[in-house]
């Protein structure tokens, strides 16, 4: 029995493990019971089990012969929403069933000795969505020593159908600059004794929004957060604090606008005898094309699904942490497949629904992937 007729056989505790871990969602940091099933999971499949990254788990199956090393990575956190007035954890990003076509993948491969040489290695890590889990893996050298590295992730049905799958996910590179622009208060009736600061910052925002990049590239600049203290309402305020929400499709492009964004601010604040300070509170790396591992991806989906379900190369606005393994380790070639799955309305909206047969496909597309690159098939 091959991966494929293996997974297929077992479709039904596919679908009861995505249950199960749909069920118990938990934050960024917290995943100790997503964390502990999974681990268990890996152990009885016949992995050597780490903890890593606070929550993390790394499973390791080595074949005891020379050859590659390969991973396959999920993300494991949920998200919080406020629903009928409660704050809860919903795995509103799909989480859940990326850890389900992963586990499932590596079971698949174990149990038909589909891994006939090298090593396979599996990382379930944490707090992707706050976007500090693949730094914390990296902190403590996890995949350091893996030549190729695949993701997999859901995509809206706006994106892919079910029953297609993408050999890459190309996601931007995004952050947050924080700004805080300082005046002098006074009174209301003294406008000019002071400098108002929401003066300045509505000035500050208009100049940002005013510049100008290549528009060949996809980028974003937004206000995402305006905020200028508990003043009484007849005091001039003397400090607001801003947030902007930074896309771009490339780091480089990323960079520029943060440089621009920065002098621009300092620029027109300084008009307004006012001063201007940013800082870059931190975010994600754009992903880095890797046009072999691409080709390795297409023929599993098409061996898998067919033609018909070989979807495009996407590129998405969104970010993912995963691309910092590739910043660590510039040897790593690394991929995300993007799993078609009628997924609505949204990625992280609180009632999000995906059609869970898009859980086979997307464990069977995962297993055939790495077992072509551990036992260098097709490459």
């Amino acid at each position: 029995m091959d991966c494929q007729a293996y997974l297929k056989a077992h479709s039904q505790e596919i679908l009861a493990t995505w249950r199960t871990l749909h069920d118990m969602p938990e934050v960024a940091f917290s995943e100790k019971k997503t964390s502990a099933y999974l681990a268990e999971e890996l152990r009885k499949t016949g992995f050597v089990i780490k903890h890593v990254a606070k929550t993390g788990v790394l499973g390791i199956f080595d074949s005891g012969k020379p050859g590659p090393s390969v991973a396959a990575r999920a993300d494991m956190d949920a998200l919080l929403h406020q629903i009928d007035g409660q704050e809860r954890a919903v795995h509103s990003c799909g989480h859940d069933a990326n850890c389900t076509a992963v586990l499932w993948a590596a079971k698949s491969l174990v149990a038909t000795d589909a891994i006939t040489r090298g090593s396979l290695q599996i990382l379930f890590q944490p707090a992707e969505e706050t976007l500090e889990g693949a730094k914390a893996c990296i902190k403590e050298g996890v995949l350091s020593d893996v030549e190729y590295l695949i993701g997999t992730h859901l995509r809206p049905a706006e994106e892919l159908p079910l029953g297609s799958i993408s050999p890459a996910v190309l996601h931007g590179a995004s952050g947050i600059l924080k700004m805080t622009v300082e005046g002098q208060n006074a009174h209301g009736a003294r406008p000019q004794q002071g400098v108002n600061a929401v003066e300045a910052a509505i000035a500050v925002i208009t100049g940002v929004y005013s510049l100008h990049f290549d528009p060949m590239t996809p980028h974003s600049i937004k206000v995402t957060q305006f905020r200028s203290g508990p003043n009484p309402h007849n005091v001039i305020p003397d400090k607001v604090e801003l947030a902007f929400d930074m896309r771009a499709q490339t780091n480089e492009l990323l960079h520029r606008q943060i440089d621009s964004v920065r002098q621009r601010a300092e620029q027109v604040a300084t008009a307004y005898s006012a001063k201007a300070s940013c800082y870059w509170k931190g975010g994600v790396r754009a992903a880095i094309p890797c046009e072999e591992l691409i080709g390795v991806a297409q023929k599993a989906i098409v061996e898998v699904l067919g033609q018909q379900g070989l979807g495009p190369v996407l590129a998405t606005s969104g970010g993912e942490d995963m691309h910092e393994f590739i910043a660590a380790y510039p040897c790593l070639k690394s991929t995300i497949l993007g799993v078609g799955a009628d997924l609505t309305p949204g990625l992280h909206q609180a009632d999000m629904t995906f059609d869970k047969r898009a859980l086979l496909g997307s464990a069977q597309t995962m297993a055939e992937l790495l077992a072509r690159l551990v036992n260098e098939k097709n490459k």
